[in-house]
């Protein structure tokens, strides 16, 4: 009689792949941060590239500018201000155009087994955009690969000119515009008494007490800051 193979825990599963090396076995380690000012610490930030170089802004369709044309991308002033921030942008650019979604899932997954606090979300693209619908494609299997693990992955984009009518797990919020496809609705106004729309929400400038980017159906108005 064949006798049962034991279950073996996803975090004992890491210890055992990773050999005492902990997170650092995995690549995604030195591309992969918890949090920020106004994202908790569960949430993980994942870029696809810098702002500097964003395929959005060069393509005329960021929105992140006033009527009086000053440009208040947030982070590009991050790294214009912060020396260590564009080299850390342009090396995630670099590890996305190498990974597979299957390799970058299990990294993801491989580390959050070993994490004291286990992240619930991955946020993509705190600076920089899709870069083609590959990007796209890519970013929804992995949003199917660990929405088994009860991980949502959501973002925001600006690029309009993208098909999204094949995502059926990422959470995706348009900045500006709606197309089939697009979950959400974010858009940025100078006046937030003037210009929101009627029946929608203003944006709480701190996702530590709100989490409406990551549901769906969400209409959102953020002002200029």
């Amino acid at each position: 009689m064949r006798s049962r193979a034991a279950n073996i825990p996803l975090k004992s599963f890491a210890q055992i792949l990773t050999a005492g090396s902990g997170t650092d076995f995995c690549p995604l380690s030195r591309c992969l941060s918890s949090g920020n000012r106004k994202l908790p610490s569960s949430t993980a930030i994942f870029n696809m590239g810098p702002a500097k170089t964003c395929p959005a802004l060069a393509l005329g369709l960021c929105k992140a500018f006033s009527s009086k044309g000053k440009h208040i991308c947030y982070a590009r002033k991050a790294e214009i201000l912060y020396p260590d921030v564009l080299p850390y942008r342009i090396a995630q650019e670099k590890y996305w155009k190498q990974v597979t979604a299957e390799d970058f899932a299990w990294q993801f997954l491989c580390m959050n087994a070993l994490k004291k606090t286990p992240w619930d979300k991955l946020r993509l693209n705190e600076s920089g955009d899709f870069h083609s619908q590959a990007c796209i494609e890519k970013a929804d299997t992995i949003a199917r690969l660990l929405g088994r693990f009860g991980i949502k992955t959501y973002g925001y984009t600006h690029r309009s000119d993208l098909d999204y009518t094949g995502v059926k797990h990422m959470i995706v919020s348009g900045s500006n515009f709606h197309k089939a496809g697009i979950d959400n609705v974010f858009q940025m106004v100078e006046d937030v008494k003037r210009d929101k729309p009627k029946g929608w929400s203003v944006c709480a400038m701190d996702c530590k007490i709100c989490s409406k980017c990551s549901k769906r159906g969400q209409k959102i108005v953020v002002p200029m800051h």
